[in-house]
């Protein structure tokens, strides 16, 4: 309660200062995503004066000079006579791999073009709502909630930079050609890295959802430690936790599960602006990664046939897809994450509806909170297609065998 009292204390000139704050340390957990997406053209949002700008005409000049220049190195390599135009078993998994190249620029070049011209405006409303819901969940009393939030960032870019080395140097080695290695490089990176970009700002929901739930356990708890009776001959000693109680004492004029719902609500909310930025940008790193197994399927039945050996390359193609379909397994473990966060704050507001010694209105608003939690079910769709979560991995499985047992029927007949 003393808490609020200080937050009405606050003139609208201190709450918009602690809101561009919260902005900043926001944006500062993932710098390390913006530099390098702002390298390869991708401009989000850009933070002027410590406010957040959509992009200048520079920057999405620049984003236009970056995919022009993509698309006349690959013309120049695909002009050049070489003996990829002709079709015998020695080049068969150097088309498929530089097939699989193509994918990549295309999925390229749309994404970022995506993100920076399309999907600045919700990316930056992203930020703020998220900058307003801190405010909220009183963060700034965590001291190291954005430093946690920076770390899981580190994490997520060693994975993709010691994946990315691996590819790499198999492109290196595979391929022969240190040109064609160079460009196809940048590629496979950013698109890693803009699935690991998808990763943190789920993750981004995920923290702030797990702080309303230890607000209720901390609530619940409490109310089950009064009601419970304790039988003892000796002296209590009182035990300090670092929780805070958000919620304070059961009372008739207690509104903070209100609150609580509204905070909520307000996640619901940031759920959808992120779909709608990453909707396109999911359905192409499925389709991409669908073409991989397929070139992986074609090459490796045309060799196993032909009894022809190219194994540095086969092996490229096989490598470089099966990160791919790891990544998609991470998004989709990460989207499931969210869902069971979700699935547990459903629990704890039940606890708290089912507790009768509550005073009415508090169970009133854990009710109209109940509904809230089966209205926004904070599940990632793909156009309304299916959703991402760990099911997404089982379908991609089934329909992918579903398709290797077709190849292989095709490949009987001749």
């Amino acid at each position: 309660m003393e808490a609020e009292k200080e937050d009405k204390k606050k003139s609208p000139g201190e709450k918009k200062k602690v809101t561009n704050e919260s902005e900043k340390q926001i944006v500062e957990s993932i710098n390390i995503i913006i530099f390098i997406e702002y390298i390869h053209g991708i401009f989000r949002f850009s933070l002027v004066n410590e406010k957040l700008r959509t992009p200048d005409w520079k920057m999405k000049a620049f984003t236009v000079f970056i995919i022009a220049a993509f698309i006349v190195l690959f013309t120049t390599y695909f002009l050049l006579p070489t003996d990829i135009t002709h079709y015998n078993s020695e080049n068969y998994v150097q088309t498929a791999d530089k097939v699989r190249i193509i994918i990549l620029f295309i999925q390229y070049a749309v994404c970022t073009f995506t993100a920076s011209f399309l999907v600045n405006s919700n990316n930056i409303r992203i930020i703020t709502t998220l900058a307003n819901l801190d405010n909220m969940l009183q963060v700034g009393k965590s001291s190291n909630f954005y430093s946690k939030s920076r770390w899981e960032t580190y994490k997520y870019m060693v994975l993709v930079v010691i994946s990315q080395l691996a590819t790499s140097i198999l492109d290196f080695v595979a391929i022969g050609d240190v040109a064609w290695a160079i460009a196809a490089t940048p590629l496979n990176f950013i698109q890693k890295l803009e699935i690991i970009t998808f990763c943190k700002y789920v993750d981004f929901l995920r923290r702030r959802l797990l702080m309303i739930n230890s607000y209720l356990k901390t609530f619940v708890d409490e109310q089950d430690q009064e009601t419970a009776t304790v039988f003892t001959i000796r002296s209590r000693t009182v035990e300090t936790t670092d929780k805070l109680n958000f919620i304070g004492r059961a009372s008739d004029s207690n509104t903070k599960i209100r609150d609580a719902a509204k905070m909520y609500d307000v996640i619901g909310q940031i759920c959808t602006m992120v779909n709608e930025v990453f909707n396109f940008q999911i359905l192409t790193i499925l389709m991409s990664t669908f073409a991989f197994i397929i070139i992986i399927m074609w090459t490796s039945l045309y060799y196993y046939r032909s009894a022809i050996s190219e194994l540095p390359l086969l092996m490229n193609v096989i490598v470089s897809s099966f990160f791919w379909i790891c990544y998609v397994a991470i998004m989709s473990i990460a989207c499931e994450r969210l869902l069971l966060v979700r699935n547990e704050t459903k629990i704890l507001v039940n606890k708290v509806i089912m507790n009768y010694d509550l005073p009415k209105t508090m169970r009133v608003q854990a009710k109209a909170f109940m509904e809230l939690v089966e209205a926004w079910t904070l599940r990632i769709y793909i156009y309304d297609m299916f959703s991402v979560d760990i099911t997404l991995m089982l379908k991609f499985i089934s329909v992918a065998t579903t398709y290797l047992i077709v190849v292989i029927q095709i490949f009987n007949f001749f």
